[in-house]
């Protein structure tokens, strides 16, 4: 069966996480430690990306960390912080927008489908311009399944009128993204921009850039 439609992660996908990640926990070091020396400033907000694990360990956790690491409180509310200031901070890769107009000119459908609070995610996709130009959105925080769980896959194929075969799914996160693609019957493809290697013992598509899309679907 043809694919029809490509769907998309957002975080690390879409999104540049690494660089809005960076400016939130520079906003929270600087309302917590405004005076600190700028070595040290850097050292602190490098171990919270560390600890961060691309978003996919809770906003306590890192908060005790760096507590225990560091002896910096980013308080009982960093939760709350970062739900409200990271979607303020968030950019795309710049080959986003014209990837997906490109697959759009070519007759394929996209839509964006992300695990996350229903607030902060839609607010990423809606700041970035990017709610204009899909034709599906599914926020798991709408729903009561994530990623990987297969259903919310077919949950999106089902928003664009399609099988989950018809559909291709690009993301980062190989549990996430790859797996719960496979597990719904979606081709996954693996990006992963920060590096230009990726190892897998299993036979995944993988691409570096959102552009090598357009060589993979004419």
């Amino acid at each position: 069966m043809s694919i029809k439609a490509i769907l998309f992660d957002f975080d690390d996908t879409l999104g540049d996480r690494e660089t809005y990640t960076h400016r939130t926990y520079c906003g929270k070091i600087d309302e917590i430690l405004p005076d600190a020396e700028p070595w040290y400033r850097e050292a602190v907000i490098q171990q919270c990306l560390i600890y961060d694990q691309h978003g996919d360990v809770p906003k306590g956790y890192i908060r005790d960390m760096i507590l225990e690491k560091f002896g910096i409180d980013f308080g009982t509310d960093f939760p709350s912080y970062w739900r409200i200031h990271q979607p303020m901070n968030v950019v795309l890769y710049e080959d986003a927008i014209d990837t997906i107009l490109e697959l759009k000119k070519r007759g394929y459908k996209v839509g964006i489908l992300t695990n996350g609070e229903s607030d902060s995610q839609r607010t990423k996709v809606v700041s970035t311009g990017l709610i204009d130009l899909i034709d599906a959105l599914t926020v798991s925080g709408d729903t009561n399944t994530r990623k990987p769980e297969p259903e919310i896959f077919r949950l999106t194929a089902e928003k664009l009128g399609l099988k989950p075969e018809e559909c291709a799914f690009v993301g980062d996160m190989f549990r996430n993204d790859v797996y719960g693609a496979h597990r719904a019957g979606m081709l996954p493809i693996w990006i992963w921009p920060h590096s230009e290697r990726r190892y897998a013992d299993v036979d995944v598509i993988r691409i570096q850039h959102k552009a090598q899309l357009q060589d993979l679907f004419r």
